[in-house]
Order: structure tokens, then C-alpha cells, then sequence
């Protein structure tokens, strides 16, 4: 049965719990959104400021406020599995390459990675002068983001950072800088293309679009109040901004602002001559809540994975349901007993695929290790990864070991004849070979000579076949059916090939013959004469003897 969830985490506890639902001491709950509304689990021992808990397949990493420690709890198991310290409190985390890394934003301003597979800890520079507020990755982890309360927006280069051939002070790639007070959220985009953007929140009262690969200023947005919370749809067609009030708005990146006249559905990113014109969005798109309850300051929000949803956290406990398409059609779906700091949902689980798609899982994750930092030696040549660097998953599943052939690419992602010429590092040597063969008979042609027409050979019987196929053969025999095929394509190609070579053979030595013969003519009439010429010269010769004689 396809079910989802939702992950919610609380700051310090405000008040007692006021239900019997809610495990005491719990500070991070995990609700049941689809089929059906109900708390799942709870972890105990935990306080998370907002931006500060990461949520994988099979952990939960949640920073503490009050301490320089990240709590890990794991999901199949229902427990926390460990506490890891750090020498100074965490601010920020987020995931990367496939849940196997850890980001982690400091309040000295530092970016801190941790590979929870093989406990390496890599520690960054400190590169903002201020805490580091919001770090975000890109779907590719190429690119990781750390934003921070100096106003300033690094862009680093994930795979350089974590590489063990990085420098002790790496630098980013750009700094995103026109902010002019705290970032307090970042929203990056869904897509792995070059097109992706990022949507950052400020004091300032502004939501800056960027494209933060070419550090592009795409579209700067006044809303009037500061934004706590962001959050892009799965189109990337605008994002949802929460605020203080406990309203939420949506900035639509295809609508007109309320002093231009609505011609359409028209980009207002992509345009370089209004990019640095700031847009002042529709006072329709920000909706206030229904509940009258008081809700306070929305401190986060999540969207559902078709994007019909929209969950907001607020500072009274509560969670909120919207309706992504507009309308007024908020209610509460949980109190919590404190403000809740981090919403996050998970991925639809109960498809058919779960099972294939997982290559592997981390049951358990190793802490940080001091001793695994590699070393490089001058003038020596030696591997900058450690001895004892290891790494602990269990490969899950079957793994897909393409089906291998001389003449045949696997049907997987199978290739056109195009495209494996248009990707090849030269010319395919078949498609030599062919256009060789067809080259030479359309020269023979245009010259007048005449060819021999070589069409592609006739099919054979079975019994006839050099690679024969038992007619009664299974669908697993296919295979040799398809490589006879191209055997038989390959041989058609040779035989092609062959006659060109043998008919021009044929031509050279007919044109030889010719030349032999022509060769001996032109002989055969200098010896004629030669001999005429000794004939006149002998008779000469007699004459002049036989006068002498006469005298």
C-alpha cells in the first residue's frame, strides 16, 4: 500500500504536553500523512533549531540548540543510535551524494562534511564571518550552498571540497552577494540541469532568485515582511514564503505584479532587462490563516511529493495543512509541545520499484574519525586516502549487470546507429569498412566500369546457417538469434568489402596487362630498326671494302 510521511521536529519544549498522544520528552515525531492521519513514531532527547535536522532513508541527524552535538536516530529501528560531538554547535545540515554525506553549517561561520559511511570528517575554512544559517545541495551534489547571517551566500564545489586532493583552505566558486541583512532560508531547485536556481530569503524583506552556476541575479522580490521559511514547488515554478503572522504566501514566477496590466503567463526570470528590477508580488498571493488560533511565526514548511500540500510549522506547536492551489482551506493536523522548528516529508514508500531502486542501505553509521585525513609526500607518489579508510553498507538487491556482446550494445539504453557514431571516438570500424565498400562501387559506376551488384545475402535455413538456432529454441535463445543477425550483417558488410577489393585487383591487373603489352610493341619497333640500321651500315661498309680492293 503506497503510504507517506512527514517528519516534525520541536525546539525547547514550551509547555507540557496537553495530549495523551504525545510521548513525553519527544522532540522529533513522525506522522503518517496518506492513508491515514496518526503519529508513528517519536525520538526522545532532542532539540533542533530550525534548518537543523536532515532526514535519510534510514537516519534522522538533528543539531542540538543548547549543545555542540548532532543526535542520530534510526528510522528502522525506532531508537537513537548515537550522540556525536563537535568542536562548536551546529546551526545547519543538510545531505548529500545519496545520503552518504552530511553538511553541516557552524555558528563560527565553518562548513563541515562528514561521510556517515566511513566516519571522515572534513573541516572546512572559515568562510563567513557570521553563523552559518542555511546550508542547501543541489539534486547533482555538485554544488553545495552555505548561507549565513553575514548576508553573504557561498557556492562551493562539493565534489573539490571532499576530494582528498584539496587544499587546507579551499575557496568557493562564487559568492552571492546582494542580500543587504540575514539569510534566514534557502529553497533550491528540483532539477539537475544547467537551468537550476535558488530562491534565498532575507531580513532585508527581499527573496532573491538565483542562478547560482553562472552567479546570475535572475529576480528580486519585495515582500513587505521577512520571510522565515521557503520552499520551492516540485515545478519550480514559484516558491511558498511564510512569515511572522503565521500567513503564507506564493510568489509566482509567471505572474504580473499588481501595478502591470496581466498579458499572459509571462517569465519574469530569464529576462536580463528587469532582473535587477525588483517585483512587489499580488497582495492576493499571500493567504492569513483560517484557525484564529493564534498560530505565531511559521518557522518551517514542507511541501507533499505531488505538491498539492503544503505543511507549516509554527511557534505554537501546531502544524498546519494548506492547499497548495490557493483557496482558504487551512487546519490544523498536529500540536506539538513546542515551537515546531523543521517539517520534512519523506518519499512515497509501497511502490512496486522501492525494492530495485535502493542499491544499498547504512544500518549503522560511523562517527568521525580523527586518524582518517590522507597524506600527500613531496616528490613521492602515493595515494592520498588512508590505509584504514573503509566503508560500511550492505548492497541490497541484484545488481544490474548489463548482458555483454562483441557486436551489440546492452537493450538497455541501447544506442541508435547515430548516436553511436555521434559519441564514438572516431569513425565505428564497420561504418569504415561499409562506406569503403560503397565508395568503391559508386566510383567503379561513375566510371563506366562495370560491377558486380552485391545485395545482402538471402536467409538461410536453419540447417544451413553457420550459427545454427534450434527452430524449437526457447524466448531465452533470443539473444543468439539477434547475434546470428548481426553476424550475418557483419559478414554481408565483409563479402561487400571484398568484392570492391577484388574488382579493383581485377582492374590493376588488366591495366598492368596493357601496359606490358604496349611495353613490348614499342620494344619490338626499336629492335626493327636497330636491325635495319645495321643491315644499311654493313652494306656500306662491303661497298667501301670492295672500292678499296678495286684500287
Amino acid at each position: 500500500m503506497l503510504s507517506e510521511h512527514f517528519v516534525a521536529s520541536i525546539s525547547i519544549p514550551n509547555k507540557k504536553p496537553d495530549t495523551s498522544s504525545v510521548t513525553k520528552d519527544a522532540g522529533i515525531f513522525v506522522y503518517e500523512h496518506q492513508p491515514l492521519l496518526a503519529q508513528r513514531h517519536a525520538f526522545k532527547k532532542s532539540a533542533a533549531a530550525a534548518n537543523c535536522v536532515a532526514v535519510s532513508r534510514s537516519h534522522i541527524f538533528a543539531a542540538q540548540v543548547d549543545k555542540a552535538v548532532v543526535h542520530v536516530y534510526n528510522r528502522d529501528k525506532g531508537n537513537q543510535e548515537a550522540t556525536v560531538p563537535f568542536p562548536e554547535k551546529i546551526s545547519s545540515l543538510a545531505l548529500a551524494f545519496d545520503d552518504t554525506m552530511l553538511c553541516l553549517g557552524t555558528d563560527g561561520g565553518r562548513v563541515i562534511l562528514w561521510e556517515i559511511c566511513t566516519g571522515r570528517l572534513i573541516n572546512g575554512p572559515q568562510a563567513h564571518l557570521q553563523p552559518v544559517t542555511s546550508v542547501a545541495v543541489d539534486p547533482s551534489s555538485h554544488f553545495l550552498l552555505s548561507a549565513s547571517a553575514d548576508s553573504n551566500i557561498h557556492v562551493w564545489s562539493l565534489p573539490n571540497l571532499s576530494s582528498f586532493l584539496a587544499g587546507p583552505n579551499p575557496s568557493p566558486v562564487h559568492t552571492l552577494s546582494n542580500h543587504r541583512g540575514a539569510i534566514t532560508a534557502l529553497a533550491i531547485g528540483h532539477s539537475s540541469s544547467a537551468a537550476n536556481t535558488v530562491v534565498s530569503a532575507s531580513k532585508d524583506n527581499t527573496a532573491i532568485v538565483w542562478d547560482y552556476k553562472k552567479n546570475a541575479l535572475l529576480a528580486t522580490y519585495l515582500l513587505g515582511d521577512t520571510p522565515l521559511a521557503l520552499a520551492l514547488d516540485p515545478a519550480d515554478r514559484g516558491f511558498f514564503a511564510t512569515y511572522e503572522d503565521g500567513s503564507l504566501q506564493y510568489i509566482d514566477f509567471y505572474a504580473q505584479a499588481d501595478n502591470e496590466p496581466t498579458l499572459g503567463a509571462t517569465d519574469s526570470l530569464r529576462n536580463p532587462e528587469t532582473s535587477y528590477t525588483p517585483i512587489t508580488p499580488p497582495s492576493s498571493s499571500r493567504r492569513p490563516s483560517d484557525l484564529g488560533l493564534g498560530l505565531g511565526a511559521g518557522l518551517s514548511i514542507t511541501l507533499s511529493w505531488d505538491g498539492t500540500v503544503v505543511l507549516t510549522g509554527h511557534s505554537s506547536g501546531k502544524v498546519v495543512k494548506w492547499s497548495a492551489s490557493g483557496g482558504s482551506s487551512s487546519h490544523g493536523m498536529a500540536t506539538l509541545p513546542g515551537p515546531v522548528t523543521n517539517l520534512s516529508f519523506t518519499a512515497p514508500s509501497g511502490f512496486s520499484s522501492d525494492s530495485e531502486e535502493e542499491k544499498f542501505k547504512i544500518h549503522a553509521i560511523v562517527k568521525p574519525r580523527l586518524d582518517l585525513r590522507g597524506k600527500i609526500s613531496e616528490g613521492e607518489v602515493v595515494s592520498p586516502a588512508p590505509q584504514n579508510y573503509t566503508l560500511s553498507a550492505q548492497l541490497v538487491g541484484n545488481l544490474s549487470i548489463p548482458r555483454v556482446s562483441a557486436f551489440e550494445s546492452p537493450r538497455k539504453g541501447q544506442k541508435s546507429a547515430f548516436e553511436e557514431a555521434l559519441t564514438h571516438v572516431s569513425f565505428p570500424p564497420d561504418f569504415l569498412e561499409q562506406s569503403l565498400a560503397e565508395l568503391a562501387t559508386f566510383t567503379n559506376s561513375a566510371s563506366g566500369v562495370s560491377t558486380v551488384a552485391v545485395s545482402e545475402p538471402k536467409p538461410v535455413s536453419t540447417e544451413e546457417d553457420f550459427m545454427a538456432i534450434d527452430s524449437g529454441a526457447s524466448n531465452g535463445n533470443q539473444d543468439l538469434e539477434q547475434q546470428n543477425a548481426e553476424l550475418k550483417k557483419q559478414v554481408a558488410a565483409l563479402q561487400s568489402m571484398q568484392t570492391a577489393k577484388s574488382k579493383q585487383i581485377a582492374d590493376l591487373k588488366e591495366e598492368k596487362k596493357k601496359w606490358q603489352a604496349s611495353t613490348n610493341e614499342a620494344g619490338g619497333a626499336a629492335n626493327k630498326d636497330d636491325d635495319e640500321e645495321k643491315r644499311r651500315r654493313k652494306e656500306r661498309m662491303t661497298r667501301a671494302l670492295k672500292g678499296f680492293g678495286d684500287d
